[in-house]
């Protein structure tokens, strides 16, 4: 799953390409977490619109679920924009808005990455 990561000013835009797994995803994630800038970025916009295909289960979208619940405590103030209109790859991105409900982070799905820039931009 190459991705490419775009620092800006105020977060993050990943761009994922070609067959996404949730061990690359969590990779990617761990990564991120790591970085010093992670600490201060008010949002992360993963972008989907790229995928050629996907490998995801339950237990991978739980993973990455636990895994971004903790790093919520070095920087709770996130908004993660998940973009994608792959149909059979947003029953999966859904499960983990649904996962994420309740933690300080805040996710939502957009079907453009405009809408997406539009809500990470509202303070």
């Amino acid at each position: 799953m190459p991705h490419s990561n775009s620092w800006e000013e105020k977060g993050l835009c990943r761009i994922f390409t070609d067959k996404v797994s949730a061990e690359e995803v969590l990779k990617s994630n761990l990564s991120l977490h790591g970085d010093k800038r992670f600490d201060s970025i008010k949002y992360v916009i993963n972008d989907f619109t790229r995928i050629t295909d996907f490998e995801i289960s339950d237990r991978g979208i739980s993973t990455i679920v636990a895994v971004d619940n903790a790093a919520a405590i070095t920087n709770p103030n996130i908004k993660i924009a998940i973009v994608s209109t792959y149909e059979e790859f947003l029953s999966w991105v859904e499960l983990y808005v649904e996962s994420m409900k309740g933690t300080p982070l805040e996710c939502q799905i957009f079907a453009d990455i405009d809408s997406a820039y539009r809500w990470v931009s509202e303070e």
